[in-house]
C-alpha cells in the first residue's frame, strides 16, 4: 500500500508551485497541504502555474472533499493563473475526483499524463490573460448579425469564455454582443454586458474573445467570478461514481 504523501514546493523563477498527493488523503492531510500551500503562494506572484499530481492517489476521503475545495478557493482568491493536473486516466480514485471537481464551481484545469507532458504544456503556452473557471450555472444570451441565441457557459475567464448548448451557434469571425445575469449580490457587479467576437466553434457552441474592456472591468469581472467559484458544493454528499 503507498504511503500518503502531501507536499507543496516553489519554483520562484518559474512563478510555479508545485502540489503532490498520493495515497489515501484524508481530512488532516488536506488541511496540512492547505498550510502549505498558504506559506508557498507567499513567495509566489499573481498569475502563477500551479502542477497537481494526483496520479498515484489511492482515494480522498469524503471527510476531507470540503477542505480540497478550500484549496481550489485559496489558489483562485489568490490569483493563479493556468492549472495542470496530472492524472492516470486507469486509476479509479483520479477518475472519482474528476467527478467530484467536475460537479462544483472550480477553476478549468488541463489534464496530463507526466510531470514532463505539464512542463512542456505550460512552457508552450500562451497566457490566456486570466484563468479559466467553470461556473456550472451561468448563462449568456447574445445578438449578432447572423441572429439571437442564448447558451450555457463552459468556462469562462476575464479575457472570454467557451460556451455549449447554443441555440444559435456563431461562425467564426462573428461579432456580438452579449448578456450575463448574476445573482444580486451588492456591491459586486450582477449584469455584465460586454462586446466580444468568436475564435473557434464546435458541434453545439463556440469559444469567444471579449473585446474593449478596461482593466477596471476586469478587476470587477474577476471578483465577480470569484464569488461564484468560490460558493459552497456541499448542500448534498457528492457523488464520487468514476464514470
Amino acid at each position: 500500500m503507498s504511503k500518503t504523501q502531501i507536499k507543496a514546493y516553489v519554483d520562484s523563477a518559474k512563478n510555479r508551485l508545485y502540489l503532490t498527493l498520493s495515497g489515501k488523503i484524508d481530512a488532516p492531510s488536506l488541511e496540512k497541504l492547505y498550510t502549505e500551500v498558504r506559506f508557498a503562494v507567499a513567495d509566489l506572484k499573481p498569475g502563477f502555474e500551479v502542477v497537481n499530481d494526483i496520479s498515484r492517489c489511492q482515494l480522498i476521503y469524503v471527510a476531507g472533499l470540503p477542505v480540497f475545495k478550500k484549496i481550489i478557493d485559496y489558489l483562485l482568491v489568490h490569483k493563479a493563473g493556468e492549472i495542470v493536473r496530472i492524472i492516470d486516466k486507469d486509476n479509479i480514485s483520479c477518475r472519482q475526483i474528476l467527478s467530484f471537481t467536475d460537479q462544483i464551481n472550480s477553476y478549468q484545469p488541463l489534464y496530463v499524463d507526466s510531470s514532463e507532458h505539464a512542463e512542456q504544456q505550460l512552457e508552450s503556452m500562451t497566457p490566456r490573460g486570466g484563468i479559466r473557471l467553470k461556473l456550472r450555472h451561468l448563462r449568456i444570451s447574445y445578438d449578432s448579425p447572423a441572429g439571437s441565441g442564448e447558451a450555457k457557459i463552459s468556462d469562462i475567464s476575464i479575457s472570454g469564455c467557451g460556451v455549449c448548448q447554443a441555440t444559435l451557434v456563431l461562425p467564426v469571425g462573428t461579432d456580438f454582443e452579449g448578456h450575463i445575469a448574476f445573482p444580486s449580490h451588492p456591491p459586486l457587479i450582477g449584469q455584465v454586458q460586454l462586446k466580444a467576437t468568436v475564435v473557434r466553434t464546435s458541434d453545439d457552441g463556440f469559444g469567444a474573445k471579449f473585446l474593449g474592456i478596461s482593466e477596471e472591468f476586469r478587476e470587477q469581472l474577476y471578483l465577480r467570478l470569484l464569488h461564484e467559484a468560490c460558493q459552497s458544493a456541499f448542500n448534498r454528499r457528492p457523488d464520487l461514481s468514476p464514470e
